[in-house]
């Protein structure tokens, strides 16, 4: 398997977690090193095993189901660093019923031994432009 297609299997898998709603699959994604980070849509960046792995507790506690559309998905690779920039379709159900809202995610992975583990994860909402103005280019 090329390095590329071993970093879309684990960027998958991240999604997998994430839609499962599953704390102990999206553990199985991430490294374990003080290092990591994430920083969630409109959220302070978070660092090191135990915050990030809350925060996914108590996202996951917060939503009955988390559905993804990924679009455009570019990987970089160089030595044992990925980059996946996606953009991410989300519908999710919660409390207050159902919401859509794009993300553009930049996911770091890492290869240790013979795998590739998240070791950052950042997410950005896309809050289009008005109809009347063109987008940046």
């Amino acid at each position: 398997m090329s390095d590329r297609d071993a970093v879309l299997n684990a960027n998958r898998a991240f999604y997998e977690a994430f839609q499962s709603l599953d704390a102990e699959k999206m553990e199985r994604v991430w490294a374990r090193d003080p290092s990591i980070i994430c920083i969630h849509p409109g959220w302070r960046k978070l660092s090191g095993w135990g915050p990030i792995m809350s925060s996914w507790e108590r996202i996951f506690e917060n939503v009955f189901e988390m559905k993804f559309e990924l679009g455009e998905t570019d990987v970089t690779i160089s030595g044992d660093l990925a980059v996946v920039v996606v953009e991410e379709n989300l519908t999710q159900r919660g409390y207050d019923g159902i919401s859509r809202s794009q993300v553009i995610a930049t996911n770091v992975y890492e290869r240790l031994g013979d795998a590739w583990f998240m070791v950052m994860h950042h997410g950005s909402p896309v809050i289009a432009p008005p109809d009347d103005e063109p987008p940046l280019q």
